[in-house]
């Protein structure tokens, strides 16, 4: 039987901190989000995402409101 190992060096090593310090998540993030979201299903809770409209400084999560608020602008 052959046996492999692998060996990393330090700057290799340090390379990976890095990257994990610079805006990736790390692996007990991931692992907490996952628990999360079996929580969320074990429980029968959807995420819905919603679109929101913006104009003139205001949001709208009704396209209609926000067409009919950009048209008061304009006519004034």
């Amino acid at each position: 039987m052959s046996k492999t190992t692998s060996h990393v060096s330090g700057s290799e090593q340090s390379g990976v901190s890095r990257m994990e310090n610079e805006g990736g998540p790390s692996a007990a993030r991931r692992s907490r989000d996952a628990e999360r979201e079996d929580e969320l299903a074990a429980l029968g809770i959807a995420c819905i995402q919603t679109t929101t409209f913006e104009w003139g400084g205001y949001r709208y999560t009704n396209a209609h409101d926000a067409i009919a608020a950009a048209k008061r602008a304009v006519s004034s």
